[in-house]
């Protein structure tokens, strides 16, 4: 309850949150687990209810954390603590070179919607710098100038943007062109009225919409070229005939290159991040189980397929969506690989899985189980968006056997789980559930899930 109140304080302007008060108390809670153990209820029920109460404060404690360091980043920027430096913002305090370059690396690729809208965007330029060379354009550097300004993500947003570009230019031609006839070659009448124009174009223009920024770019431009040489209205016709040209080439280009924007490279990234997910939980849950710890292995595939559906998200997020929605929350998907990521880094830490400590035989069995049905879940919501090996007219793969009864073997004899790990099980059983829940919330037909339901 600090936590929250600490990060609302510091969003409104108030004091910088601490998490350093929230990881002190979580660290003392942590140290006490193993050793209350023995004064917890004797009965495998009342163990079970007690650990699983332990887990799910731990599991909201360290979503406060990650929120008090979120806000801390947002206010401070890099003179935020982090915490481990290779933690969700470990980014917060890297030289830009070195972002820079993990940034190019990571999308370097087809699939990357920055990677799309560079390719566009170049095919585009070079296009117009070979029609308006070999044409012979006059003023043909507009022509570049509108196959730049007009080509949009989507062939539909770019063909609305041409419309309404077009409409404007036509208009604002019309008004140069009265202009230059009537105030002939008079320099400094222009000299005069281009400041004002300018500040009014710039300033009115993006508020107004492309087609007043077209057309008053277009009086803008007719002013600077009526000062430089002698100009008549055929100046704005010659604007009229570059932006025609670039416009039909942004417009050409964005039928052929990618033309329905982030919409399905967002399905294809978030089916891949389904399956990540579903990977981090089989590999997580096999590492706890074997008393491992690290995470490393872990994040290196779930985080750059985490960010690349971050990537194409935005982008989506930008362009006009259709009438029909798609029932699918993307942004829910994103929050669950988000959970995936920080659970298996916090359960193969050190703080939670002391060296060596590993479930008894029957429990490390049970975990394995209901790991593996939840992964073939996620793998199988993937595969529904068309990424993995199903197809349509395979039939999808059996799921694991059943992993028993819904709560984890209790610490009942010699043979069973140590009290050192105890803690984990039942930590990587809420971290299992919390999944479950998040899976539920990215579309209605990932709901049902017999292992984990959802809570009364």
């Amino acid at each position: 309850g600090a936590a929250s109140d600490g990060a609302a304080a510091a969003l409104r302007g108030g004091p910088p949150a601490r998490p350093q008060d929230l990881e002190r108390a979580m660290k003392h809670f942590r140290a006490g687990r193993a050793a209350r153990i023995g004064g917890l209820p004797a009965s495998g029920a009342g163990l079970a209810a007690a650990m699983s109460r332990q887990a799910d404060l731990l599991e909201a404690a360290d979503a406060a954390l990650f929120l008090l360091r979120a806000v801390d980043v947002a206010v401070q920027g890099r003179h935020a603590p982090t915490g481990a430096p290779d933690g969700p913002f470990w980014y917060s305090h890297q030289p830009a070179v070195r972002l820079w370059w993990r940034r190019l690396s990571a999308h370097l690729s087809p699939r990357s919607v920055y990677f799309q809208n560079a390719v566009r965007l170049s095919v585009g330029l070079a296009a117009a710098r070979a029609v308006a060379g070999l044409a012979g354009l006059p003023h043909g550097f507009w022509a570049l100038l509108a196959a730049l300004t007009l080509t949009r993500t989507t062939a539909v947003e770019t063909r609305n943007g041409i419309r309404r570009a077009l409409t404007g230019t036509l208009l604002g031609a019309a008004v140069a062109a009265a202009l230059l006839v009537t105030v002939g070659h008079r320099t400094e009448v222009y000299a005069a009225a281009l400041p004002a124009v300018m500040l009014a174009t710039f300033t009115f223009g993006p508020v107004l919409g492309l087609g007043w920024a077209q057309g008053m770019f277009t009086v803008v431009v007719s002013l600077v070229f009526a000062q430089l040489a002698p100009a008549g209205w055929r100046l704005a016709e010659a604007r009229v005939l570059d932006v025609l040209v670039g416009s039909l080439i942004g417009l050409g280009i964005g039928l052929l290159a990618w033309p329905r924007g982030a919409r399905d490279e967002l399905r294809r990234d978030v089916g891949l991040l389904l399956h990540a997910i579903g990977r981090t939980v089989a590999t997580t849950t096999a590492a706890v189980a074997a008393g491992h710890r690290d995470p490393g292995p872990v994040d290196k595939g779930l985080q750059h397929v985490l960010i690349m559906a971050e990537s194409t998200y935005v982008q989506y997020r930008s362009e006009p969506q259709p009438a029909t929605a798609s029932g699918m929350d993307w942004q829910a998907a994103l929050i669950a690989g988000h959970h995936a990521l920080r659970g298996a880094r916090r359960l193969l830490g050190p703080a939670e899985l002391p060296e060596g400590a590993a479930p008894g035989p029957e429990a490390r069995a049970w975990l394995t189980r209901r790991a593996d049905r939840l992964a073939h879940r996620f793998r199988t919501a993937g595969e529904q968006l068309g990424v993995g090996p199903t197809r349509a007219t395979a039939p999808p793969p059996p799921p694991p056997p059943d992993p028993g009864p819904p709560q984890p073997p209790g610490h009942t004899s010699g043979r069973s789980t140590p009290p050192a790990a105890l803690p984990v099980l039942f930590d990587t059983d809420a971290w299992l559930h919390g999944l479950a829940a998040d899976l539920s919330r990215i579309t209605p037909a990932f709901a049902h899930d017999p292992d984990h339901p959802a809570p009364a």
